[in-house]
């Protein structure tokens, strides 16, 4: 499978935040191959990952021709969209 980053995500990765809190190319692509919940209902997709203990990684990306296209990516308190994406099951 092959990863695609945007533009917007690759900027966004260089931000001092995203530094600062150790979100790399890496993080993402494992927040996708293995994440805590997946939200397909909404296109593009949601992923949460594990970021730490306390934070929660969301990574929005969407499938064109067998790449995954990475869109964005944000960090987020722990549990905030978990329960959001199970409740919609």
């Amino acid at each position: 499978m092959k990863f695609v980053f945007t533009i917007h995500a690759e900027e966004k990765l260089q931000t001092k935040e995203a530094k600062l809190l150790g979100i790399s190319k890496n993080k993402i692509v494992e927040a996708i191959r293995h994440p805590i919940t997946v939200d397909k209902t909404l296109n593009p997709h949601r992923n949460i990952g594990r970021l730490s203990n306390t934070l929660s990684l969301a990574v929005i990306w969407r499938e064109e021709n067998g790449i995954i296209l990475i869109i964005t990516f944000f960090p987020a308190e722990k549990g905030r969209y978990e329960g959001k994406i199970l409740r919609r099951r």
